[in-house]
């Protein structure tokens, strides 16, 4: 994955893809949006998965099994699939 991101000037990572890097590096708020603006990628305030994103990440947690579990009960595409 990272072999891409740095090797294919036109690769463009999906949205699950971009926000399981940013918890991954335990990006606040502010970095992850930077992030995922830098891959043309923008959170909506429409979407379940953005929301529940949005609230583990402004709480400063970043265990993906538990970002996982909730995502999953509320019927959205987890992250790692």
């Amino acid at each position: 994955m990272f072999s891409r991101i740095r090797c294919k000037a036109d690769y463009r990572p999906k949205k699950k893809t971009a926000v399981a890097f940013a918890i991954a590096l335990e990006l606040d708020m502010p970095a992850m949006l930077d992030l995922l603006a830098r891959a043309e990628i923008a959170f909506s305030p429409s979407s379940k998965f953005d929301l529940i994103v949005t609230y583990f990440i402004t709480h400063h947690v970043y265990d993906v099994f538990e970002i996982n579990a909730a995502l999953f009960k509320y019927g959205q595409p987890i992250l790692g699939e």
